[in-house]
């Protein structure tokens, strides 16, 4: 039995390869698999700890039941519902995950915060479309990216000498992308996007982004590096666009692919010309999610002034940071702070 290794080269991977496997599927069937992205990311959390990967798919149809049993109403504008399951989703998947952790089930990761969220996005899909369906959808098109990821991994690794596990190795001797106080920074920002999508009909780029892009901005160099990214990106996504005429899911694909392109060759540079600092910090899918949010909101918002929103929420999640670390500075006993 083939084994795949969990190294940020292969959650790279499963990541875009679901990515057109469930776009595929969607015009093929008319049925998206929970999401664009749910089919690698349910593979990338699997390799991070089957049981967290098993545990979020079961809470994605427990938020579902909560959301409609005491929460759903028709009045709701298009995404409201995705931010009301983005609560509860991080409230229950956090609770579960913190116990996860404590009993050492699950390691602590930018990654395995992927797991918070997936319940909301799967939740979301079911509110739309037959549950049946999606879970066939779901299923197929996992199974599919597995078996393309696996094809990929043994002919990369077997015929042409391809090392999947470059980065791992280079992260490990420094210091990586951190989120501190994560909860209270995607509360704070996903409460300030959803006040800008509720009165100016804008998404801010994504839903729970901002911190990581907060946590990239006071460190000059991943600055520099994410914000030349971000117009890079912006750049080749918008002229694909024109020239093609691709909208909605499939710009969003393009924009992921570019974007964990432009992550993965800044990463390979900065090794082979021997630089001794990390890039984007070592962030994996949680800085390529934020890059592409971005560029496509900035593409499907251009004459909004999205910008300037985008800079609020990121102004959330840093200011909730710093009340949380004051709150904690202040609520610590002496003795803890000598020790």
């Amino acid at each position: 039995m083939v084994e795949l290794p969990n190294t940020p080269e292969i959650h790279r991977l499963a990541l875009n390869i679901g990515a057109f496997v469930a776009i595929a599927y969607k015009d093929r069937y008319g049925i998206i698999p929970g999401g664009v992205i749910v089919p690698g990311f349910i593979i990338v959390l699997f390799l991070l700890s089957p049981i967290w990967c098993i545990t979020s798919l079961a809470l994605s149809f427990f938020v579902y039941f909560i959301y409609k049993r005491f929460l759903q109403q028709t009045s709701y504008k298009r995404r409201t519902p995705m931010y009301i399951l983005a609560f509860l989703s991080l409230a229950i998947a956090n609770f579960i995950g913190f116990i996860y952790i404590k009993l050492g089930w699950l390691y602590p990761s930018l990654d395995s915060l992927s797991g918070t969220l997936l319940p909301a996005i799967i939740a979301f899909t079911l509110t739309k479309q037959k549950m049946n369906k999606v879970i066939t959808a779901i299923v197929f098109t996992t199974l599919i990216t597995l078996g393309i990821l696996t094809a990929t991994y043994l002919t990369g690794s077997s015929l042409f000498n391809i090392d999947f596990d470059t980065l791992k190795a280079y992260y490990s001797s420094k210091e990586v992308l951190r989120i501190h106080y994560h909860l209270f920074q995607f509360y704070a920002a996903l409460a300030v996007s959803y006040a800008i999508y509720r009165f100016k009909d804008v998404r801010s780029g994504g839903y729970m982004v901002a911190p990581v892009a907060a946590a990239l901005l006071v460190q000059p160099i991943s600055a520099i590096i994410f914000l030349i990214g971000c117009i890079t990106v912006y750049l080749v996504v918008q002229t694909i666009c024109q020239f093609t005429l691709l909208i909605g899911l499939k710009r969003y694909v393009i924009a992921l692919f570019f974007s964990t392109l432009f992550v993965w060759t800044t990463e390979l540079l900065f090794i082979n010309f021997g630089f001794n600092v990390l890039p984007l910090q070592g962030g994996n899918l949680f800085v390529i999610i934020a890059m592409l949010s971005y560029v496509n909101d900035s593409i499907l918002y251009a004459n909004k002034k999205v910008i300037n929103y985008m800079g609020l929420t990121i102004l959330a999640a840093l200011i909730a940071f710093f009340i949380a670390n004051t709150a904690a500075v202040y609520l610590t006993p002496p003795s803890a702070k000598i020790s």
